[in-house]
């Protein structure tokens, strides 16, 4: 888990795992908690598509995401709203509590939420373009590897706020 700005962390899932959730504001960027969340299976008890909750779950100090590392197309599902929704759920909490913004693996989907929210609401990267807050965050985040929703949030970047 790395502290990208005062009171914002990026993780994995054994950050979340090993994380109070009392004493924390998560955005789980994984479809792995959030099939937890919803109590699906991936053998057994498979979601539809048309389930007011298939993307995306908030619930107190959790924003749940349906997501997996894949292809931008995926990321359609979701649409730039969300994104901008998960940017108000971090401006809400961070005053008040740490907020760790995990995926499975904290390179890409949880990576990108962070680098979105220092360009776009912190001001602390450059927000003229995904390829230049890229570049800068890779100093903050040295293992950053962006995957289809570095493709997706660059090709959407100036509707994110």
């Amino acid at each position: 888990m790395i502290e990208i700005l005062n009171n914002l962390y990026i993780g994995n899932l054994s950050d979340f795992k090993s994380a109070n959730i009392s004493d924390w504001s998560f955005v789980h960027a994984t479809q792995t908690i959030h099939y937890e969340l919803m109590g699906w299976d991936r053998k057994y008890k498979r979601p539809i598509k048309v389930h007011p909750n298939y993307i995306k779950l908030v619930q107190d100090n959790r924003f749940s995401l349906n997501w997996v590392d894949g292809k931008a197309e995926l990321y359609d599902l979701t649409g730039v709203g969300t994104f901008n929704e998960i940017l108000d759920f971090i401006d809400q909490w961070i005053s008040q509590r740490g907020v760790l913004v995990h995926c499975d693996q904290g390179i890409s989907r949880s990576p990108t939420v962070g680098l979105l929210y220092l360009a776009k609401r912190a001001n602390k990267i450059s927000n003229e373009s995904f390829f230049d807050a890229k570049n800068e965050f890779f100093k903050i985040y040295p293992s950053y590897l962006p995957s289809g929703i570095g493709e997706y949030v660059s090709n959407n970047w100036h509707l994110i706020k």
